[in-house]
């Protein structure tokens, strides 16, 4: 009775504690990933200034189509051509966001910088993947 006891306190103390590192360790890759960002675009300080609000504005939009794709995902109702359909939709969201965003990123940093922005996003994406998989093979 006593472990079982134990054990449901120290449960309940670990899902918020799972939780929380959760939270830091996305907080930690979002620091990290501005770090990148700002070294790659070589952003000055009047630059950064109007650009990270719209980058923020960015992230937000993207999550939201993100979500979208996973509840889609995760739907069991669909048969594999409203899947197909689901997938066309949700690229086509994804198309539509980063045109949107393209523009609002070009009035306030010059569109080279814009262009990098686009491929160090990918770049940092392909870095951390290869990051977490070395992790997992040790």
């Amino acid at each position: 009775m006593k472990f079982l006891f134990t054990f449901f306190i120290c449960l309940i103390f670990a899902i918020p504690l799972s939780a929380q590192n959760y939270k830091q360790r996305s907080e930690q890759v979002e620091t990290v990933k501005i770090a990148f960002i700002t070294q790659k675009l070589k952003l000055n300080t009047s630059e950064a200034e109007k650009f990270w609000p719209v980058y923020n504005s960015y992230q937000k939009d993207m999550k939201e189509v993100l979500k979208l794709r996973k509840n889609l995902k995760n739907d069991e109702e669909f048969d594999q051509e409203d899947k197909f359909d689901n997938e066309l939709e949700f690229e086509s969201r994804l198309l539509e966001t980063r045109k949107k965003y393209k523009q609002e990123f070009t009035k306030v940093v010059p569109s080279q910088k814009v262009a990098m922005f686009f491929q160090a996003e990918r770049e940092f994406r392909e870095r951390l993947i290869k990051e977490l998989r070395e992790r997992r093979k040790n």
